[in-house]
């Protein structure tokens, strides 16, 4: 009986722990995502095994593209609510606090975070250009450029053309889709050295949704079976998932060939699973192991795309190994 009341006494003690260490500052809702299913496109959050799914943004406008902060204190993502113009817009985990990036209004998609923060990565396009596809008005990747600024709009840095981009897990490169008028190959701009390079252009000449791994060795993405339609939009026949090492070696294929419209891969936090959106029948979110194995459906109903996956780099009281052990002997002592 004593050594049941140490078990349970050490039990609310890192109970205690973990909660104050910031969990219920948005780390049990690892997942964020789109999902149209209630008739538009909101922005959701769940459990990494698919439970507890809810409704974050109940918003009558289209809302694309989530992304956590490296903090999962606040998700950036864009949305058609001011004029149906496309615009980024960030929100506090719990979504409250919703208001826009910009105080312009231009044509912006497909955000991603500086792992420190501090910036933001984004695709920009000349609300001008949109064209009517899918019932809403898109500008054409073609027609896309890269841009980084502070997450208050400030500091607005031009990069390079393209789309998709996705930051290195040490802040020094940008991972993207580099457009042309006929290929879409794999790119990487050195931030440093203001300069850019493509990969797998001649293996994979149209790729999308690229993504850096945790560790940053290796990149996900999506590899596209189709080409470029007169407007300029992506016309799609089917997409595998692949993975490859960030320099561009090891090149592996993740999903299978029934799996005809398998996109946006997004990596676990340890790196050993991938979540990405298959339109077999309607798009639903799948995860798999790096090899392709293990796949479990985490969606059910509706349309879900764009998963991101929630890497917690902080705890705002960050309990150590020392301190844990220490307090284990103190209730082993009495």
């Amino acid at each position: 009986m004593k050594n049941c009341t140490k078990f349970i006494m050490f039990s609310c003690t890192l109970s205690a722990i973990l909660v104050f260490s910031g969990i219920q500052g948005g780390w049990a809702a690892e997942i964020v995502f789109t999902s149209k299913r209630d008739g538009n496109a909101e922005i959701y959050t769940m459990n990494s095994d698919g439970n507890e799914q809810v409704n974050l943004t109940q918003h009558a406008s289209e809302d694309y593209d989530p992304v956590w902060s490296p903090d999962g204190k606040q998700i950036l993502f864009s949305s058609n609510r001011r004029k149906g113009v496309f615009d980024l817009y960030v929100m506090d985990a719990d979504s409250k606090n919703v208001r826009k990036v910009f105080a312009d209004s231009k044509y912006r998609r497909y955000p991603d975070w500086s792992p420190d923060g501090k910036r933001i990565v984004y695709a920009q396009g000349d609300p001008r250009l949109a064209k009517l596809s899918f019932g809403f008005r898109f500008v054409p990747s073609t027609e896309l450029t890269l841009y980084s600024a502070t997450i208050n709009g400030d500091s607005v840095e031009k990069l390079t053309d393209g789309s998709n981009p996705s930051w290195s897990p040490d802040g020094r490169e940008i991972v993207f889709g580099v457009h042309g008028r006929k290929d879409l190959p794999l790119g990487i701009f050195d931030l440093q050295a203001n300069t850019k390079k493509t990969l797998l252009s001649r293996e994979m000449p149209r790729i999308v949704d690229p993504s850096w791994s945790p560790r940053g060795d290796k990149i996900a993405f999506a590899k596209i079976d189709g080409g470029f339609n007169g407007e300029g939009f992506l016309s799609v026949r089917g997409s595998t998932i692949y993975v490859v090492n960030s320099n561009g070696t090891s090149l592996r294929q993740i999903t299978e060939a029934e799996e005809k419209f398998a996109s946006d891969p997004t990596w676990s936090p340890e790196g050993n699973e991938i979540i990405y959106s298959n339109a077999s029948g309607r798009h639903q979110l799948y995860k798999t192991d790096v090899k392709g194995g293990n796949t479990i459906q985490l969606t059910h109903e509706g349309s879900n795309h764009w998963p991101d996956w929630f890497v917690p780099t902080t705890l705002s009281v960050s309990p150590s190994v020392r301190s844990m052990t220490t307090m284990w002997g103190k209730i082993k002592a009495n």
